[in-house]
């Protein structure tokens, strides 16, 4: 008899992303939306092309391939080592070595600072938050990560668009059980363990309008959903939320 518990939220996700194809989160070449939302994390946060990147919840690599054209390193850290063996085949096969791009297997939930040999400039995450069980208490080790005034961001699904149903609803690779904590994950609820966890310059933005089969599909969406990014009207219900925040500066520095 198996000495795992079913009912372990680390096994649980685990089996999540090893029994299912998962299509919607591989590496796909002329990955538009991927390629965009990594971009405006990226400028949202300011990371600059030396910046050495901890990506949380990397999965497969669907934006860590991105993230490698903004900055010089990634480390690539996600629960599944599964999920991890295939970015890591992706890496081979782009030629791309593990000085630029590592992968680090860990669970959130109980990370060991111990085992990273340096500090981030910068630390950031893509639809991760919500699948946390604590996700403030996962903001406040992660901060502990950062080098002096580093920052720490991630993109989040806004749970005030109404698409998102609709998409859980109609992906097969989508549960509801798997996917609810995004109906509950707000701005003010992260802008708050941002806070608690010491880090300041909070900042907050929304952004996209279409969802990937669109963008990726018909070029021509692409000005529209910038030109509809920029309407104040309906800035607050645009899918994605940005929320990055910073570390303090060191003790005795000058700012």
């Amino acid at each position: 008899m198996s000495d795992i518990d079913p009912v372990d939220p680390v096994h649980q996700q685990r089996d999540f992303y090893t029994t299912r194809e998962h299509g919607h989160l591989q590496v796909r070449e002329d990955d538009y939306y991927s390629a965009k939302l990594t971009r405006r994390l990226v400028e949202h946060m300011g990371i600059p092309p030396e910046a050495r990147v901890l990506e949380v919840g990397a999965g497969f690599g669907r934006f860590t391939f991105h993230l490698l054209e903004h900055c010089a390193s990634v480390v690539a850290l996600d629960l599944t080592p599964s999920a991890l063996a295939t970015l890591d085949a992706t890496r081979v096969e782009r030629g791309i070595g593990t000085d630029r791009c590592e992968t680090m297997c860990a669970d959130l939930n109980a990370l060991d600072l111990s085992a990273f040999d340096q500090s981030f400039d910068y630390i950031i995450g893509f639809f991760l938050l919500h699948h946390l069980p604590d996700f403030a208490y996962s903001i406040s080790v992660l901060s502990d990560l950062l080098v002096p005034k580093g920052r720490i961001g991630f993109l989040e699904p806004n749970r005030l668009n109404p698409l998102f149903l609709a998409q859980v609803t109609v992906c097969a690779d989508m549960t509801w059980k798997e996917e609810k904590g995004m109906f509950s994950l707000s701005r003010s609820g992260v802008e708050s363990a941002y806070r608690d966890a010491g880090l300041t310059g909070v900042q907050t933005d929304t952004a996209g309008f279409f969802p990937p089969q669109v963008l990726n599909a018909i070029p021509a969406t692409r000005k529209l959903e910038a030109r509809l990014e920029g309407l104040g009207l309906i800035h607050w219900i645009l899918p994605f939320l940005l929320m990055s925040a910073s570390a303090p500066a060191a003790t005795g520095s000058q700012t």
